[in-house]
């Protein structure tokens, strides 16, 4: 007995699972997915929960939206929880300019502890240095028993001393204030946080009245936390900070140089690691000449890279300053993968490596954008040499469905599958890059004892789609029943009538 299966409409697989042609998810497009959210800055989802997405606004909000209804709901504000995660607006500095909530990220096991980390600038204290805010990266944990709401009790802690504060460093001036935090897929790097930090917002990192920082800038100064990527392991019962022991600067007896990983960036506002290679990818927003993307490998866990900034802007020596600040490079200067200048783009948001299912094609391309432009940019790098740089703007906008715009892109961000968002905080809407052609694939079958035949299938998640088949391709295909994808797109088909033939064909559709 020979047993053949359609994938989509256009791929034949044998038992012995050879693909013999294939049809995947094709072209791309954009749609909204939320809206009418005020400064919308970054969406992530906790570990393993495919069922919603948290869509962080610089006000100070955190709200959930539902991805089991946007799958089915023509209305996406049906998707969006009306109660918030949590609320911290009271407690942040004004939020109209580049300070506010700006970043958040999940325990690794949040799933079992419910612990999450915010980072947040705050008012500073009357007896502060400076006065221009203080950057606050701080543990909280989700209300038990609910899910969908954060505990109001840890959230009231902000600004006494039961705060559960990781790191706290004072703003020069409240601009550049990075803020992205996140967690590695590394092996071996488990419950360490990254942190990013802006150089402390002066115009070409020099004193702007602020003395102490001279000669090299913030950046280069291995005594501030200011322009630099920190590494830090976190406990998550206890908040308790350590030092991770292969840390480029552990044992050198300043505890704020040790926290530092990597430096020489001046506002690495977004930043992630690929989910796969675990390779960090840096968006380094540029004075007034170049934006740069940076690269971290996982053959160097320690970290130490100099980025270079304020010695150089992207490729190329710094030409601003009073005086001129650019110089010669340092003896660990690390250059950019890719720069660009501003006939293309004025500020670089770091993206992600695409990693998820529903755009074969798009499969390691680390996908990015401009916020000034704005554009969605793509290249390809191997560890090496960065490749294939597009602009693929035009494709996703204006969204064929509603003829959104793309205004402001102030961030990207992954679902638990690797599906890719937009967050728009120029018009407050939140979009998700999608296939034009659904990728809907069989990816194995098996003949059960009883003769039956059971399809293990791949398709959109929480989805409906219909399983059809033919004996014969000069016949039309017969719907034999339908499946409904789980959170991560996979669900399985038994085809109890599979006993008495000779060859079938099978394919998936969407309703």
């Amino acid at each position: 007995m020979r047993f053949r299966i359609a994938w989509g409409c256009l791929c034949l697989i044998t038992l012995t699972y050879r693909c013999l042609q294939a049809q995947t998810g094709s072209g791309m497009a954009a749609i909204r997915v939320a809206s009418g959210l005020s400064q919308p800055v970054f969406v992530i989802a906790p570990p393993g929960d495919y069922g919603r997405l948290f869509i962080v606004r610089q006000t100070g909000q955190v709200y959930i939206l539902n991805l089991a209804t946007l799958a089915t709901d023509p209305d996406p504000s049906h998707a969006l929880n009306s109660t918030p995660f949590l609320d911290i607006q009271s407690f942040l500095t004004p939020t109209n300019g580049e300070q506010g909530l700006l970043g958040m990220a999940f325990d690794p096991n949040y799933a079992s502890n419910g612990k999450f980390y915010l980072n947040f600038t705050v008012p500073s204290a009357p007896g502060d240095i400076f006065q221009a805010g203080v950057t606050h990266v701080s543990q909280f944990a989700v209300l038990a028993g609910n899910p969908d709401l954060a505990d109001p009790v840890s959230i009231a802690t902000i600004g006494t001393v039961n705060e559960k504060i990781l790191v706290s460093f004072q703003h020069p001036q409240s601009n550049h204030n990075g803020g992205w935090i996140g967690f590695s897929p590394r092996s071996g790097d488990d419950h360490n946080l990254y942190i990013a930090t802006g150089d402390g917002g002066s115009s070409d990192d020099q004193d702007g009245g602020f003395g102490h920082i001279e000669p090299s800038g913030n950046a280069q100064n291995l005594t501030t936390l200011l322009g630099k990527m920190l590494r830090i392991h976190v406990d998550a019962n206890t908040a308790t900070v350590t030092i991770p022991p292969d840390n480029h600067f552990a044992g050198s007896g300043s505890n704020i140089t040790q926290k530092i990983w990597a430096y020489g960036l001046r506002n690495p506002f977004r930043n992630s690691f690929d989910r796969v290679t675990g390779r960090m990818f840096i968006g380094d927003v540029g004075q007034g000449s170049r934006e740069e993307v940076d690269a971290q490998e996982t053959s160097n866990p320690g970290g130490g890279e100099n980025y270079e900034w304020r010695l150089r802007e992207g490729t190329i020596s710094t030409p601003g300053g009073n005086p001129p600040v650019g110089g010669p490079r340092p003896s660990d200067g690390v250059d950019p993968i890719f720069d660009y200048d501003r006939s293309v783009g004025q500020t670089i948001i770091g993206g992600y490596v695409y990693r998820g299912a529903q755009m074969p094609q798009l499969r390691g391309t680390y996908v990015f954008d401009d916020y000034a432009t704005p554009r969605i940019f793509t290249l390809n790098y191997d560890g090496t040499i960065a490749t294939n740089f597009q602009d693929i703007t035009s494709q996703l906008f204006p969204t064929s469905q509603g003829n959104y715009p793309l205004s402001n892109p102030s961030s990207f961000g992954e679902d638990a599958n690797g599906e890719l968002y937009v967050t728009d905080i120029g018009n407050g809407n939140v979009y998700k890059i999608v296939p034009v052609t659904p990728n809907l694939v069989i990816t194995s079958i098996a003949r059960l004892g009883d003769g039956h035949i059971l399809l293990q299938c791949s398709g959109v998640p929480f989805r409906q789609h219909t399983i059809q088949a033919t004996d014969n391709l000069t016949q039309p295909f017969v719907p034999l029943g339908t499946g409904t994808a789980a959170g991560n797109g996979s669900f399985q088909f038994e085809d109890t009538g599979a006993t008495s033939f000779t060859t079938r064909f099978y394919r998936i559709a969407l309703p």
